[in-house]
């Protein structure tokens, strides 16, 4: 598999293949935005790891072409195993304490990174993968999971600090000011935060092609 291209995505490859030296392993580095990204290449198994809520960091908007990819790499009759997350905002509901403050903390670094003009993370339900699944002739989603998830304090934590380090970014400084006041209000209410959140889910899918 390969990720989008960055600065040192060369060098990233040449670790990887330098890991496997001697290995049966084909070690293949691309940019997906590259419609030769892959070209030709057919697998038994693909696995696509928490994959698509990362693209949206990379590539915006570009999930569909990067699960089109993913799927015309299989061969007649492998196996598509993928690995995702529910999004926060179709699971919780802000009149319970503890889903408000999950939400709070999630939706502060996002805004926080739209205002920094910086791209984040988005994660796709299952139900979109599923359709775009059944869009396509001769796949099929076979069999699917789901897990939960379980927050701490510590995790929420994690996802302030990227609120505040991602906020420290925006221009303005009134709108900076603002977010920083934010941080720390949610700072105190996370560390306030006893037990843990397991209203979230992970998601497993199994697709096969015909």
């Amino acid at each position: 598999a390969g990720g989008a291209r960055a600065a040192g995505t060369d060098a990233y490859g040449d670790r990887l293949r330098d890991a496997f030296a001697g290995a049966k392993v084909d070690v293949v580095v691309g940019n997906w935005r590259e419609a030769g990204f892959l070209a030709g290449k057919r697998y038994d198994v693909v696995v696509a790891d928490y994959l698509l809520g990362a693209v949206e960091l990379h590539w915006p908007h570009g999930a569909d072409a990067v699960l089109a990819r993913l799927l015309e790499a299989l061969k007649p009759g492998g196996t598509l195993l993928f690995v995702g997350v529910e999004p926060y905002e179709s699971l919780l509901d802000r009149a319970d304490a503890a889903d408000r403050l999950v939400l709070d903390v999630e939706s502060l670094g996002d805004s926080a990174a739209a205002l920094a003009g910086e791209a984040t993370y988005r994660e796709l339900p299952e139900a979109w993968i599923t359709r775009q699944v059944d869009a396509r002739d001769g796949y099929a989603v076979v069999a699917s999971e789901t897990f939960p998830m379980t927050l701490s304090a510590a995790s929420l934590r994690k996802q302030v600090t990227y609120a505040r380090t991602t906020s420290a970014k925006i221009a303005d400084a009134g709108l900076r000011k603002a977010y920083e006041r934010r941080v720390a209000e949610l700072t105190i209410e996370v560390n306030a935060w006893k037990g843990t959140h397991r209203k979230g889910r992970n998601y497993a899918l199994v697709v096969k092609r015909s």
